[in-house]
């Protein structure tokens, strides 16, 4: 069991070139701690391949009067395959029910090409109020975007239905889903999308 529960969760990813060989995400959580806590740990997947020579990701947080953050990665990325482990000090230890808000961004490369199309938010990362997922894309052609609810146990696809794509300003694809009360059915989410240039 985790020390914090999750009230909400807002992830963005942006696939910033045509290649998708460079991501940019974020990543905001309000964290509700269920025992007294001082540390919190975010675990994740990345497809993509190149993170021995990348940064880890940035802990978004306020500052103290001396300009320094509440919040700091403690140690190293942990990196086994695809998943991620990381650990963050809050700076503080919360009480049982108090909230916090936790964000990082990340900046990632896939040189080699193993990078799957999909976003996806496992079962496993169970949110309370609201899970909202941003995608930003290329303008690519025939670009197509779907998003799917699978189950906790078997991961087998309970709903499916295609999104629609809206261009920003910048003439890139975007796509918003808003979940609410998402923990209900304890289910995943995931948007998947395909193009016809490579």
């Amino acid at each position: 069991m985790s020390n914090f529960s999750f009230c909400a969760a807002d992830h963005h990813l942006e696939v910033v070139d045509r290649r998708s060989t460079t991501f940019r995400s974020e990543h905001t959580f309000r964290i509700q701690a269920e025992v007294e806590s001082r540390f919190f740990v975010r675990d994740y997947y990345w497809t993509g391949s190149g993170v021995e020579t990348e940064k880890p990701p940035e802990v978004v947080s306020e500052v103290d009067k001396w300009g320094l953050p509440f919040h700091r990665m403690h140690g190293p990325l942990l990196v086994e395959g695809n998943f991620r482990i990381m650990v963050v000090d809050l700076g503080r230890t919360l009480g049982v029910g108090e909230e916090e808000t936790v964000g990082f961004r990340h900046q990632m490369k896939d040189l080699a090409g193993t990078f799957q199309p999909f976003f996806r938010i496992k079962p496993s990362t169970q949110v309370r109020d609201t899970l909202t997922l941003r995608l930003t894309l290329p303008d690519w052609q025939g670009l197509k975007c779907h998003y799917r609810k699978f189950t906790h146990d078997t991961e087998k696809v309970v709903d499916s239905e295609e999104v629609e794509l809206e261009q920003d300003a910048a003439g890139r694809k975007t796509v918003y889903k808003q979940i609410i009360n998402p923990s209900e059915q304890n289910m995943g989410h995931v948007l998947e999308w395909t193009h016809d240039e490579h």
